[in-house]
């Protein structure tokens, strides 16, 4: 018994801790518990899948990223390919533009035309008429021109002006009495008869006097009157007033100048009531006063042109005339 109680005192006196006893343990503080390997490993690998896991959503932030700022280019690429060839596309179109019209303008003039409207592919066309119909181009205003037999129709409107020029064996086509001599006030269009006979009962229904002075001129008539003129004013002047041989609209049948043919029948009691009233009946005052720059001819108030009642009013235009020419965006101009 007394060796162990020594034992155990020496034991305590030396310091030596018992067995199985942990340093710190008696400090009061346990110390910190020591993991074990297999813990060590599953806390290796939980940071190892921590990392991976860190790696995989920045990895799929930056897909996504680039994802949309793709779709973002893809959908400015749309909107540059659908805007750009409205930019660019013009050039091109002028380019063509240019070639057509500048070919139109040389079919025009070939044709004795300066328009400079739009140009049409010519085609051929047997007409109700039986008689072959030529396309030959648009107006500045988008009328079709045909020519038939040589003759120039704007609308179906047979225009003879310093543009357009007849043929010199042109007759009127649908005169009330056939053509037999080179001037006549009845070899003219049975339309036009008919609403001159109306005209002139309405008018003297009004106690005015209005008759035919000149009606139809044979083209050689007509080269008579225009030397003459000539002669006596000079090319220049002559040409404000008089048509040369061929383009004078008296070798259609379709025009008349009425009493005095002078500038006082404006001023008349019989020039005012036909100005305001002659479209009633489908005739139009055809060289208006301030339209030389469209016509080619000074004022007329005389002379009117059977168009029919539809284009007489819209010629009228409320009492301020327009011209053919400009109602239709045509020239009337000499080639020289």
């Amino acid at each position: 018994m007394g060796d162990s109680r020594k034992n155990v005192s020496q034991s305590r006196s030396s310091g030596n801790r018992p067995s199985g006893i942990q340093a710190g343990s008696l400090g009061g503080r346990p110390g910190p518990k020591r993991m074990s390997r297999k813990q060590r490993e599953m806390r290796r690998k939980r940071q190892q899948l921590m990392a991976v896991s860190s790696i995989l959503v920045l990895l799929i932030v930056i897909l996504i990223s680039v994802l949309i700022k793709s779709c973002g280019n893809d959908k400015k690429q749309q909107t540059d390919n659908a805007t750009t060839p409205a930019a660019s596309q013009p050039e091109n179109q002028n380019g063509q533009g240019n070639q057509s019209q500048s070919d139109g303008q040389n079919n025009n003039q070939d044709n004795g035309q300066n328009n400079s409207g739009n140009s049409v592919q010519e085609k051929e066309y047997t007409g109700e008429d039986g008689k072959l119909h030529k396309v030959i181009g648009t107006t500045e205003k988008g009328y079709t021109i045909e020519e038939v037999d040589g003759v120039t129709y704007v609308d179906g409107v047979l225009i003879a002006n310093k543009t357009y020029q007849l043929p010199e064996d042109f007759i009127p086509t649908n005169p009330e009495v056939p053509v037999t001599e080179g001037r006549s006030t009845k070899s003219l269009d049975k339309d036009l008869m008919t609403a001159w006979r109306q005209l002139q009962a309405a008018a003297t229904a009004k106690k005015l006097n209005l008759y035919i002075s000149s009606g139809y001129r044979s083209f050689q008539v007509q080269k008579t009157l225009y030397n003459n003129y000539v002669a006596k004013d000079g090319k220049a002047l002559a040409d404000t007033y008089s048509s040369r041989p061929g383009n004078s609209e008296h070798q259609t049948g379709l025009c008349f100048d009425l009493n005095s043919i002078d500038d006082t029948f404006a001023n008349t009691a019989e020039g005012k009531w036909v100005n305001d009233n002659c479209y009633k009946y489908g005739f139009c005052i055809r060289f208006p006063k301030g339209k030389d720059e469209y016509t080619g001819y000074q004022h007329e108030s005389w002379h009117l042109r059977y168009v029919g009642t539809e284009l007489a009013e819209k010629l009228y235009n409320g009492g301020d005339w327009l011209s053919l020419e400009e109602y239709f965006g045509i020239t009337s101009k000499y080639p020289d």
